[in-house]
């Protein structure tokens, strides 16, 4: 690429492609504005269920919650200082669709 235009013919092309380039990228940053704005707020904390919950919903037992988390299909979200274990609402609805479609 030219570093800079000889002639007229060249500046008015120059002109055009920095315009189209210009025109580009603030259609791109209207686009990343609207996904962002789509997105829920990273600081809002999520819905949080308790084991008993998990095993009601789904229709497990305990050692199946156990295994299920083994296998990767749920994680513990939190851990209470008694060890109580909490799970986020949109993994348990996640795993009763998975396993009871």
């Amino acid at each position: 690429m030219r570093k800079y235009a000889t002639n007229a013919t060249d500046r008015k092309t120059d002109a055009h492609l920095l315009r189209a380039l210009h025109l580009l990228f603030n259609e791109i940053q209207k686009l990343k504005k609207a996904v962002l704005d789509s997105l829920p707020p990273e600081d809002v904390e999520p819905e949080l269920r308790d084991t008993d919950f998990v095993k009601d919903t789904v229709g497990v037992s305990d050692r199946t919650l156990l295994r299920y988390q083994n296998l990767g299909l749920i994680e513990v979200y939190r851990r209470d200082k008694g060890g109580k274990k909490y799970f986020k609402l949109d993994d348990v609805l996640r795993l009763k669709r998975y396993l009871h479609p």
